[in-house]
Order: structure tokens, then C-alpha cells, then sequence
């Protein structure tokens, strides 16, 4: 009997190197698949706002964010992304804790698997907020948008979520898995005038 293996929606082209300008030039942006993720839509029910925002803060010690925020904690992050709805981003030691809510949020909410339908990478770098204005619609200024900052946007016309992990800057940046490809194409043409590294995918 033949196994089955998770097939990466980016498919080959995160395969690791070197790219964009070169003659010496330092890496200013680097890229990585995120692989490693698990992802949930969590919708309270109708009426039920009080009793999810509880049951997330007992069990996990998160405060669900109230607008487009992240919060996370030891491998689980909850990211707004409409009033009452949150994608939640699960890894590692995060499953338990998330396993842990399927109980008390029996009642009060509904939670759907997002898995296959994101494709994700990481980007970062000195250049990194140059790369993403290229496409992106939002002010990314650290005045105005920073770490645990998240926002619905098209980029390159693509439906994205991102988010700020750190203040490096790092983001996480979700498509939908069918339009890996144009995604990847459109990050790493923004990315090569100031040379670009594919570091291993993460997971």
C-alpha cells in the first residue's frame, strides 16, 4: 500500500538559494515557506461573544483581540479578522492548548479547519517593508503598524492576511492555496532588486 505525504501548494519553488541582485550584495530580504502551521476559523455563535473570549483566557492565558491584532503565545496565535472571527494559527506545543478549547467552546462557537486552503511564508529583512509596498495596500510604518499588527488586504490582488511577529520586521503572509504560485511569483519580483535568500520552509 502506497503512503500519502503533504504536497507543498508552492510546490518546488521554495526550494532554497541565493536570488535577485548579486555581485556581493548582502541578503536584505529573506523568504521561507511556513509549513509547520495549522490553521482554524473560530466564529463565536451568535450571542455567545462573552463566553468564547472567556474560555480562550482560562484555558490558553490569551486575551482574544478585539480588531485586526494577533495574539499569541507557545505556538498558538489568534488573529482578528472580522468581528467575532479569528484564524487561529496552531503549532508545536500550541496543539494541546488548542485541543484543550474544543470543550468549552462547544457551545459557544464554531471552529473549522483552514489547513489546505492557506499557503504561508515568512518574509523578513532591511528591505523587507520596501518589497511588500510594491503590492501591498497598507501603511506598514512602524508608527502605525507593528508586532502583533494584522490586516485583510489584497496584494498583487491576491486576498492576504498578514501579520507582524516581530520587530525585526518579521511577517506571516496567508493566501489561498490556489494562487500560491502568482503569489510566490509576484513576492520574489518585488524582492529581487535588493537580492533575496529562500531559507529552508520551516516544519
Amino acid at each position: 500500500m502506497s503512503s500519502l505525504s503533504v504536497a507543498s501548494p508552492f510546490g518546488d519553488l521554495t526550494a532554497p538559494g541565493r536570488f535577485g541582485k548579486g555581485g556581493g550584495v548582502p541578503t536584505l530580504v529573506t523568504i521561507r515557506e511556513r509549513n509547520d502551521l495549522q490553521f482554524y476559523t473560530l466564529s463565536v455563535n451568535a450571542g455567545r461573544d462573552a463566553g468564547v473570549a472567556e474560555a480562550v483566557l482560562s484555558t490558553t492565558g490569551l486575551t482574544l483581540p478585539s480588531g485586526t491584532q494577533a495574539a499569541s503565545k507557545d505556538g498558538l496565535a489568534f488573529i482578528g479578522t472580522t468581528p467575532g472571527q479569528w484564524l487561529v494559527a496552531v503549532q508545536g506545543e500550541g496543539r494541546a492548548q488548542f485541543d484543550a478549547l474544543r470543550a468549552p467552546l462547544a457551545e459557544t462557537a464554531t471552529i473549522v479547519e483552514q489547513t489546505d486552503g492557506k499557503a504561508v511564508v515568512e518574509i523578513s529583512g532591511s528591505r523587507v517593508r520596501d518589497t511588500l509596498a510594491k503590492g501591498c495596500m497598507i501603511d506598514l510604518h512602524p508608527r502605525v503598524f507593528g508586532p502583533g499588527d494584522a490586516a485583510t488586504t489584497p496584494i498583487a490582488l491576491i486576498d492576504c492576511l498578514i501579520w507582524q511577529i516581530n520587530a525585526g520586521p518579521t511577517y506571516v503572509l496567508a493566501v489561498p492555496s490556489s494562487y500560491a504560485a502568482s503569489f510566490w511569483s509576484r513576492l520574489t519580483s518585488s524582492a529581487a532588486e535588493f537580492g533575496y535568500e529562500v531559507a529552508q520552509p520551516a516544519g
